[in-house]
């Protein structure tokens, strides 16, 4: 089997990698290729932006995707199966549910992140995968954030 892992550049997107690799049989697996999709019109740095370098947007996005979906294939590195990266430049969504097609993938994994809320009013890559997609598609929601302690004042 085929497995599409999706990235972001996040930190629940190395996450649903790791869990993949815990929940999978490495033997099950022929192939894994890792996607990045870079929006041609986006408003807002990939999640891994750090480059300040003064290159142009879109490559500093392009270069960070790239750079995202090195971390994942690191994370399922010595694990079994061949792993690939690959960036796409589009619809987050589509392009990801095409690269599937395109590989013939058995198992789509990607991360949710977004509240219900959002996903009702702006949409979510998660849940437009899961409702288009034409094979089955693993949902990694992360766990709880971590309850934030309040200052002690000295």
């Amino acid at each position: 089997m085929h497995v599409l892992v999706a990235t972001d550049g996040s930190k629940q997107s190395l996450e649903s990698a790791k869990y993949l690799r815990n929940l999978v049989d490495a033997e099950a697996v022929t192939k894994v290729s890792v996607v990045a999709v870079v929006s041609p019109l986006a408003a807002v740095p990939f999640a891994t932006e750090g480059s300040k370098d003064g290159g142009g947007v879109e490559m500093s996005f392009r270069r960070e995707a790239e750079q995202a979906t090195l971390k994942v294939a690191e994370t399922l590195d010595g694990w079994g199966p061949t792993v690939t990266t690959h960036v796409y430049s589009g619809s987050p969504a589509n392009e990801i549910i095409k690269a599937a097609k395109r590989f013939d993938s058995g198992l789509i994994v990607l991360a949710s992140q977004s509240t219900r809320t959002q996903a009702v009013l702006m949409g979510s890559v998660s849940h437009k995968v899961l409702n288009q997609a034409t094979c089955p598609v693993l949902v990694h929601r992360p766990g709880p954030k971590p309850a934030r302690r309040a200052k002690k004042k000295a």
